[in-house]
């Protein structure tokens, strides 16, 4: 082999000795890991926090139980609003077949009051007040004295 080749042979071999030593050394130095069986925290902190959830989450309880009280109050009542409303809404119905048929009625009233207006109109126009019926009962017993008057100028019937 020529020299450049055999000096770099050499120099890599060394190199390799030497990375194996240090390799040796690195694992001489390396202990086996430690198992951590329990790791501790500074539990302060975490215990204001948690506190803090919990307070937190017990509003929340209490607040959603209020809620689902308002709601079902909700509930109910809309459900008795319904039933209010169909019952109404029946009674309301009912009304308004009432409210035509008065509405009939009153038609058939108003047109048999025209018809007596009229007759009473008529009626009126051709009846005597009582000052017409003093001046007849003056005439009749006008009439009766000229009657008489007649009656007494007539000749009597022999024989009477």
């Amino acid at each position: 082999m020529n020299q450049p080749t055999e000096d770099r042979f050499k120099r890599l071999e060394e190199e390799q000795r030497q990375l194996k030593e240090e390799v040796r050394k690195l694992k001489e130095q390396m202990t086996e890991p430690i198992k951590i069986t329990r790791l501790e925290i500074d539990s302060g902190c975490m215990h204001k926090q948690l506190d803090s959830v919990q307070e937190d989450t017990n509003i929340l309880k209490i607040e959603m139980s209020g809620a689902r009280a308002d709601i079902s109050n909700v509930k109910a009542t809309q459900s008795d609003h319904s039933a209010f409303h169909i019952e109404h809404g029946q009674r309301l119905s009912a009304i308004e077949t009432k409210q035509d048929a008065h509405t009939e009625v009153l038609g058939q009233i108003v047109n048999l009051s025209e018809g007596h207006t009229k007759r009473f109109d008529r009626i009126e126009e051709t009846m005597a007040t009582k000052d017409d019926i003093t001046a007849i009962k003056n005439d009749v017993g006008r009439l009766e004295k000229i009657m008489m008057q007649i009656l007494d100028r007539l000749p009597q019937p022999e024989g009477e």
